[in-house]
Parts: structure tokens; C-alpha cells; sequence
């Protein structure tokens, strides 16, 4: 093992402007294990990140000549392919860590048997739109999630072994999500955990407007994503199929949800909300199924 490689790398694409950037960044140098842990920052043309990183403490990269247009997952490879740790962690832009988020990683991943962990996501922001958005967006990741084995993983709280990543670190470069990684690394027999001790907050503030835009065009580029080597027909098939995907994916989010820690008052009264954004991303599908994934990853922050 390198003696100066640090044991985690912290892999995170700037997309959503310095305030956000600042805030993930800060807490993540308040973390007690600082000292072994290495922060990529993938810089694009919406945040200049060597201006936020100086005055920080610790060690980070800035990886330079990342470009919107390439989307997140490709933005995370360029991360990925610079980092030098021996764990390797991505994270959103927009996250505040917990002071046992590293602490939590590094005993987990002691055990050589676990190429991958993930934790949960807590809400950062209060408001009813804030909140709606969150439940929507994060359900199967609000805890208590699953503890143990588990290939469901969060994409913005997630570590993993060095070289099970780089294995299969080629379909971000394709510009597809950690979903694929971990499906891929679970078919030969990885073993990823869930725990709720690795826990990050969603700190962005969101405009409604806003997050349905970004909500139908991730709709899009997934569905897109998914079909890619399926003919006419099948595409068709899908696309029709996808027509009952709002009452589905809302029936699914309202069970799951009931199932966390949420106090049912707040979530009756996000519901309608809920409802909505889960319409308006079966909607990007649908047009991804039949259309293909057109230039939505461009779009998703």
C-alpha cells in the first residue's frame, strides 16, 4: 500500500454554485478525521472552485475543465480518475456531512469483505416546497433505511473500495449514476452495506419550477439510459407502460415513506407535492422510453 496515499478521497462535482459548494466544504474540514482524508473538487464553469477551496484547511484538488454539459456522472469520473485514496467517496455539492460520517466509513470498510457502504439522507431545509422535494426525491433513502447488506445505495452519501469502483468506474464515464455501478458490482458477488450511522442533510433550497424541470429531465436522461440497446418496439412498450408510472411511483413513495421517520402530520401535508413530482418524472420517462435520453443529463443538478 502507498504510504502516502490517504485512506478517503472525498469525490465532488461543483454544479450548483459556491454558496452550496462552501457549506459541504466546511463541514467536511470540522470532520476529526480530516487529516487522512483527500477532497477532489471537480470544477465547472458555474463555480470557481480553487476561489472556494483557498482558505480551507486540509488537503484538496481541484480538478479543472469540467463542463456542464457533461453531466454529473461524468463530471464524478473525472473526480474518480484523480482521487488517490484508498476509499473513494462521492458526494453532492449541496450536503452537510455528520461528525460520524467518516468515523462510520472507515470502521465499516475495515472489514475486507465490503467493497461498498452507503448511509441515509436527512432533510437540511425547512418549507413546505424544500420539504415536499425532499421526500419525493430521497424516499428510499430517509431513515431508518436498511442496515446490513443492501445494493440500494445513495449516489450523493456513498464510499467505495478503491478498486471495486475503478472496475466499473466506465459507466460514469458513460454518463450513467452509481445505480449502475452498484447493480453491476452486486451481479459478481460484491457485497455492498446500508447503515444509518453514515448520514449526510440535502441543504440545497429548491424553486419549485425549478425542481420540476430538473425532475422531468432526470425522468428523461434514466429512461433514456436504460433503453439504450432496446429496438423500436420495445421502446414502445415502454413508453406505453410508463403511462401508469405516476399512480405507481406515488402509491410506492407514500408506503415507504410511512415506513421512516417522518411525522405523518408533515407528510399529509407534502403529499399533493409528492404527487406532483412523481407525475412530472414519469413524464420525463415516458418521452426517455419513447425518444431516448435526448440532452436531459445535461440539464440534471
Amino acid at each position: 500500500m502507498n504510504a502516502t496515499r490517504p485512506k478517503l478521497s472525498i469525490v465532488i462535482a461543483a454544479v450548483n454554485g459556491p454558496e452550496v459548494l462552501s457549506q459541504t466544504l466546511n463541514a467536511i474540514d470540522q470532520l476529526a478525521e480530516r487529516s487522512q482524508i483527500e477532497v477532489v473538487v471537480v470544477g465547472t464553469e458555474s463555480v470557481n472552485a480553487q476561489a472556494v477551496v483557498r482558505g480551507l484547511h486540509g488537503s484538496f484538488r481541484v480538478v479543472l475543465g469540467g463542463q456542464l454539459t457533461e453531466g454529473i456522472p461524468r463530471l464524478r469520473h473525472r473526480g474518480v480518475m484523480a482521487a488517490n485514496g484508498e476509499l473513494i467517496a462521492i458526494l453532492e455539492d449541496h450536503v452537510d456531512v455528520d461528525k460520524n460520517w467518516a468515523s462510520t466509513i472507515f470502521q465499516i470498510m475495515d472489514d475486507p469483505t465490503i467493497s461498498a457502504v452507503g448511509g441515509r439522507v436527512d432533510a437540511g431545509q425547512d418549507g413546505w416546497v424544500n420539504w415536499g422535494v425532499f421526500l419525493a426525491d430521497y424516499a428510499r433513502y430517509i431513515g431508518p433505511v436498511e442496515e446490513g447488506d443492501h445494493a440500494d445505495l445513495p449516489g450523493n452519501n456513498i464510499a467505495y473500495r478503491r478498486e471495486a469502483l475503478l472496475a466499473h468506474a466506465d459507466s460514469l464515464a458513460e454518463g450513467k449514476w452509481e445505480s449502475w455501478v452498484n447493480a453491476e458490482l452486486a451481479g459478481e458477488g460484491h457485497r455492498l452495506v446500508s447503515t444509518n450511522h453514515m448520514v449526510v442533510r440535502h441543504c440545497k433550497r429548491f424553486k419549485l419550477a425549478e425542481f420540476l424541470r430538473l425532475r422531468w429531465h432526470f425522468g428523461r436522461s434514466y429512461a433514456g439510459m436504460r433503453i439504450a440497446d432496446l429496438g423500436p418496439l420495445k421502446r414502445l412498450v415502454y413508453g406505453l407502460g410508463s403511462t401508469i408510472l405516476p399512480v405507481m411511483l406515488t402509491v410506492r413513495a407514500t408506503r415507504l415513506l410511512a415506513t421512516r421517520d417522518i411525522p405523518r402530520f408533515k407528510l399529509a401535508k407534502c403529499w399533493p407535492l409528492i404527487a406532483v413530482v412523481m407525475t412530472v418524472g414519469a413524464a420525463g420517462e415516458c418521452i426517455g422510453y419513447l425518444f431516448g435520453p435526448g440532452r436531459s443529463l445535461e440539464q440534471v443538478r
